[in-house]
Order: C-alpha cells, then structure tokens, then sequence
C-alpha cells in the first residue's frame, strides 16, 4: 500500500467514529496546552528578568575595580615592594583587556571630587573623568544634546540627575524643589576640589554637550569629562592655589617606588551575554574584583529553572493521562475493527502496513491535538500578559510585565512532542493489530 492509500483510510478510520476522535484528541489538546503555558512562563521571567536588568544597565557590560593590595600593606606596616608587581587599572591594562577574546572594548573611569556651580546655584557632583572618545562604546541614551566629542573647550556630559542637583548654598529651605537649570542657556563652571577656603576660587567654564535619559539610572549621577582634559584643569587648579603640601609629595614620592590605579573602575564591553562569564572570571582570576549583571541574572535564572521545572512536570501529567487516552482509543478501535484487519491480511496487506496505519491514527491524533494545543496556548499566553499590563501598565514599578512568552521553538517543539507521544502510546495497538491471526479475525462478528 502506498503511503497516500494509508493516509486516507487513516483519516476515514478517524472519521468514522467522530466523538471518540474528537475527545482523544481533547486530551491532547489539554496536556499539550497545559506544557506549552507552564513552560511559557518561566520563560516569561527569564525575559522579565533581562529587561528589568537592562534598566540598570547593560548585560554584556563589566565593571572592575581598582587593585587595592598596595593601600591594604600600607595601613598595615606592610611593604610596598610586595605589590610592585601587582596588575593595576592604567593603560596598559586596558590594552591587555582589550586583546582578549570576545572583548569588544575596556574603558577606566576616575573619579574627582569637584564642585559645580550655576550662577548662585552649587552642585556637589563628582566629575568622572574619562577617554572621551571610547565613551561612544557605553551606548548611553541621551534625552538631550549629544556625547562629547572633545573638539570643543571643557566639554561634559551630564547624568539627567546630576543636571537636577543645583541647590542654593544659602537658603536653609532644604526641602524645597531643585531650580530649573537650563545647562545648555547657562554659565557652568568647575572648581576641582570638594573644599577651599572662605573666598570660592575661580572656577573653570564647562560646556555640557547633552543630558542622559531617565531611563538609564546607571549613568544617572555622573559628569563626564575626557580625562587628560580635566588632568589639565587640576594640575593648573593646584598650582595657582598652592596645593602641593607634604602630604601630596609624600603621596608623589611613593608614585616613584610603586605603581597605581590610574582608574578607579574600568567597564568592560563583552560581544555576547552568553561569554560574559568567561571574560568575567579572567580578570577575576587577575586579582581584581568583577561584577556584571549577569550575575544576578544567573541566580534569576536558577530560581526560574527550578519553577519551570515544576509547573513543566505539572502539564506532562496532564499529557501523559492524553496518552492513556490514545492508547485506549486506538485499542477500542482493534476490537471493532478486528474482521476489518483479517480482510486485509487475506487479500494480501503486509504487517507493516497494517502496523503504519494503526501508527498513522495515532500519530495523527497526537498531531491534531498539538496544533490545537499549541493555538489555545498562544492565546492563554496572550491574555496573562494584557491582563497583567493592564493591572500594571506596560512597565510597572518592578519593571515590564510579561509573564508568560512562547518563542518559536518552544511552539514547535511542543507540536512535536504531542506527535511523538501519539506514536508511541499507539505502538502496543499497533503491534497487537499485527498478531491477530487473519482466519479467527474473519469469523468474528
């Protein structure tokens, strides 16, 4: 028999007893809907995890910071030599970093203690200090101007939160709301230090070039200035306010006789989430402190697994139960159909066409009942998500709400698995159909 023949005394073999078709194939429908939701939504909150995460900041972004074994020997009494040798956060670091594999690129920030000011207004934000050429590669949403390019004169780019934190150093209301600062219409200018006497010294012109978005809280307080620029200013600062006291030679005589963190913290830009780890325990391995948001996302991820698993277990109850089911049917189906398979044994039908056929039913249960499964859960997963976004709105305090998500794989694998489940709960009627003997099932009424 071809495979067509098959096929279409197949379908009328299911055809022919509607109600009991269309009930085993419910089962399926049922089981293969309840996996297909269960699973959905532990996927559901690994991509809710993800998009709450990126809110802070990137996935494939690391932040090290600063070796601090040398400071650690000194406020003991140790001795500096034990740590000559020791990797510290400078250029030539960054350049070993940035030779690594997956390592897209590796940026040093150092932080100074500076003091802004806005007319009367006073801000106490910290510049960060950077190469402002590699500040492109953080991908830092702007809400308004553009990132510093370096042509002009001081530039900086300002957090949206550091742009707000004007306040008036003489009033004593200290809960009234900030002023409202127009960065770009206004004199900014820099003292870089966080103290000075009673006279303010003369501060330095800033030009900002753009404010963060509010969307990004990682950047949120910060004041971005290139590096050698603000070196520059501080060096001019220090000479016209004589600030070269014992304490700083002290400080430049120990630059001489050990090597320090030209950084306090560097970023690291990976090109995948999935090597993050990798390139993450490499600098750790270094003896330097490293940390990524994909190490909250891996214990996210172990917690969902775990649920994921359970509610998993719960729907393959259901579909082991639709098994039975199809099992039962197809066997039913061989004690009315028993003078039906002697027929086709005597006029010449081989066993493994009759075994084909009776899989053919099953499987086509097993297939039908999948398809329906997998449509019905599509629209349970669609309606847990309008449903959740509209009790929180698309993105609520604890970030987006989806709970429940079906990629394509997991659709298709669950189509699969239905018809896998056919053939296989139909395979002891199918082989029972087989070993009727073709006389016997003739003479049966």
């Amino acid at each position: 028999m071809s495979n067509l023949d098959l096929a279409i005394m197949g379908i009328k073999n299911l055809l022919r007893r509607k109600a009991r078709t269309i009930l085993t194939v419910l089962g399926v429908v049922i089981g293969t809907a309840a996996i297909v939701v269960m699973v959905s939504l532990g996927l559901g909150m690994n991509k809710a995890f993800e998009q709450q995460l990126q809110e802070y900041g990137s996935l494939t972004v690391i932040s090290v910071y600063g070796n601090r074994s040398f400071d650690s020997a000194v406020a003991v009494g140790g001795s500096a030599s034990s740590s000559q040798d020791a990797a510290v956060l400078d250029d030539d670091f960054i350049k070993n970093i940035e030779g690594m594999d997956h390592v897209k690129f590796a940026l040093g920030f150092k932080r100074f203690d500076s003091q802004i000011f806005a007319g009367k207004y006073q801000s106490w934000a910290s510049i960060k200090a950077v190469d402002i050429e590699k500040l492109k590669y953080l991908e830092i949403e702007l809400s308004q101007g553009e990132l510093p390019t370096g042509e002009g004169k001081n530039e900086v780019l300002f957090g949206f939160q550091a742009a707000q934190e004007f306040r008036d150093p003489n009033s004593r209301n200290y809960n009234s709301p900030p002023p409202q600062i127009d960065i770009f219409e206004t004199k900014i200018e820099m003292i870089p230090t966080s103290s000075y006497g009673d006279k303010r010294p003369k501060g330095y012109v800033l030009t900002p070039t753009g404010v963060t978005s509010e969307n990004d809280w990682d950047y949120a307080w910060d004041v971005f200035m290139d590096y050698d620029t603000f070196e520059k200013i501080k060096t001019d600062y220090d000479r016209k306010n004589k600030k070269n006291d014992d304490g700083n030679k002290g400080n430049s005589r120990r630059k001489n006789n050990q090597k320090e963190n030209k950084y306090d913290e560097m970023k690291v830009g990976v090109d995948e989430v999935k090597n993050v780890q990798e390139v993450q325990e490499s600098i750790t391995a270094m003896g330097f402190e490293a940390y990524s948001l994909t190490d909250a996302l891996e214990n996210m991820k172990k917690t969902s697994g775990l649920i994921q698993t359970i509610l998993g277990g719960i729907g393959a109850v259901s579909l082991f139960i639709a098994a039975i089911g199809i099992t039962n049917t197809m066997v039913m189906s061989i004690y009315e159909r028993t003078k039906e398979i002697g027929v086709m044994k005597v006029i010449g039908a081989e066993l493994k066409d009759i075994k084909r056929l009776f899989l053919f039913e099953a499987a086509m249960i097993g297939f039908i009942g999948g398809v329906f499964g997998v449509l019905i859960s599509l629209g349970v997963s669609m309606l847990i998500n309008q449903v959740l976004s509209g009790m929180n709105g698309d993105a609520g305090y604890y970030g987006p709400q989806m709970l429940s998500d079906i990629p394509m794989w997991l659709a298709m694998s669950a189509l699969g698995f239905s018809t896998v489940i056919g053939l296989l709960a139909g395979y002891y009627p199918a082989v029972r159909a087989t070993k009727l003997s073709a006389l016997e099932a003739i003479r049966t009424e």
